[in-house]
């Protein structure tokens, strides 16, 4: 394998939001190491090697790393796993509940940008997908957005640290896009009329749409790339102006 070769460890990689980031690295040449509880089989070519496994396992990010780098040079960790977890009132919801949720959509990013920072060289980038919910509050989902929040504080702690050694460390923060999870998302407000939900949120957004997965995957790609080179300890609304109302 070529040690010039880019390569970017994405989490989460099998569907949604993190297959389009996989689908947008093949694209610009890059290879790519994903990780997931289920791999997809879709996802998988020459260009993409898929490890099964817990995102919030240290041992995990070992083999991750190590695979990377016999694929060639690890250039960026996309730190993009995570849950939205059970719409619930905060009096509702159980300490394990809110712990289960912290762990998968923190402890992960973590451990993902602890990995970068001690991986990466000079011009590597991490990019950390973060929320519109870690602006904001959502009643309902108050573990998530606390643990955005957390994400969103991480990352611009680790742009400060990794400035000096020429890490960059930023994040996107999506808005509703067209995924799994907001179908999930709109049947907990709305069980039994999930479709009027999703309009009711179509409807609170400026753009009067939600966005596509590889809008925001393309966002991930500049953040990578060599463009944004001076950009480190960003967060970067993807949300068709939802952030700006």
């Amino acid at each position: 394998m070529s040690e010039h070769r880019p390569v970017a460890i994405v989490t989460g990689a099998s569907r949604g939001i993190g297959a389009a980031i996989v689908s947008v690295l093949r694209e610009q040449s890059w290879f790519v190491v994903g990780a997931d509880l289920e791999p997809s089989e879709s996802v998988r070519d020459d260009h993409v090697q898929m490890i099964k496994g817990d995102v919030t396992d240290e041992q995990l990010w070992d083999r991750l790393v190590d695979a990377a780098k016999a694929l060639g040079e690890l250039r960026g960790v996309v730190n993009n796993a995570g849950v939205q977890g059970q719409g619930a009132r905060l009096v509702d919801t159980s300490l394990a509940d809110f712990a289960a949720n912290v762990a998968i959509n923190t402890h992960s990013a973590f451990l993902g940008t602890r990995a970068g920072l001690r991986h990466l060289g000079s011009g590597g980038s991490i990019v950390n997908i973060a929320s519109n919910a870690g602006f904001r509050g959502v009643p309902r989902y108050g573990p998530y957005v606390a643990a955005k929040h957390a994400v969103v504080g991480l990352t611009r702690s680790a742009a400060i640290e990794g400035a000096r050694d020429g890490i960059r460390v930023n994040a996107v923060a999506p808005g509703p896009t067209q995924t799994r999870i907001m179908d999930a998302v709109a049947e907990s407000f709305n069980a039994s009329s999930p479709g009027a939900a999703r309009e009711k949120l179509t409807a609170a957004n400026p753009s009067r749409r939600f966005a596509e997965p590889t809008e925001v995957a393309e966002a991930v790609m500049w953040l990578l790339g060599e463009k944004s080179r001076y950009v480190t300890g960003t967060v970067m609304p993807v949300d068709g102006g939802l952030t700006a109302l």
